[in-house]
């Protein structure tokens, strides 16, 4: 789920953006109302988050211009603002705000408001993991790479899976061996390592992130 997420105070937009992105949303965050304008007409979002207070241009104005475009007219907006006079909310409304957040919010109110419009517009809000362009859908246990789809088996994606969850973290090859196949295994180190080689291949140029630590184990890495 793609979320363009407009606002101008610094240390709300770090804590907001941090904590979306731990639910797996895919956010990018503008802090000036126009360039929030260009943002959104020229991608694609599933959903706004818009600060009512900005730069430029005003929240309320921005999402009437969204509701005016044809590329935008349907993208669910949520207004967030720390104006909670019964005025603001009927404009935001009546310029077409799907819901209406007041601040101070709480981070999980926030997120339970994003799924409920989600829900309402019926937008996909399944748990993914995400690595630069690697997508592991959790729902679906599947691996995309650039949106197209890529053959791995249950075993490969329960790799990919561990490794994205914990990025940098080095896990041993008997880590591996239990998360895998359980504590009470009787797999061999060589058949990990015949996955993980596989698993690089199926990556293609994204496997040189997936490194072998001589004597400690796997890691998957940030690191080029």
């Amino acid at each position: 789920m793609r979320i363009l997420f407009v606002e101008d105070d610094e240390d709300l937009g770090e804590v907001v953006k941090y904590n979306l992105e731990k639910e797996n949303f895919a956010v990018e965050w503008i802090k000036d109302g126009k360039k929030a304008v260009e943002k959104a007409l020229e991608s694609n979002f599933d959903l706004i988050l818009l600060d009512i207070m900005l730069p430029e241009m005003e929240g309320t104005q921005i999402c009437k211009i969204l509701r005016e475009n044809e590329k935008t007219k349907e993208t669910p907006v949520i207004m967030l603002t720390a104006l909670c006079d019964e005025n603001t909310k009927v404009t935001s409304f009546s310029y077409g705000a799907d819901d209406y957040v007041t601040k101070p919010f709480s981070i999980k109110e926030l997120i339970a408001r994003i799924k409920a419009v989600a829900r309402r517009w019926k937008i996909n809000t399944e748990e993914t993991l995400r690595f630069k362009d690697i997508t592991v859908k959790e729902l679906s246990k599947s691996v995309e790479i650039n949106g197209k789809p890529i053959q791995v088996t249950k075993t490969e994606y329960l790799l990919i899976k561990t490794f994205l969850s914990n990025p940098d973290k080095v896990f041993s090859r008997e880590e591996l061996l239990e998360k895998i196949w359980g504590k009470e295994h009787k797999e061999q180190t060589r058949t990990l390592d015949v996955y993980i080689s596989r698993l690089r291949k199926k990556l293609g140029d994204y496997g040189k992130y997936l490194k072998t630590i001589p004597r400690l184990g796997y890691k998957f890495s940030t690191e080029e």
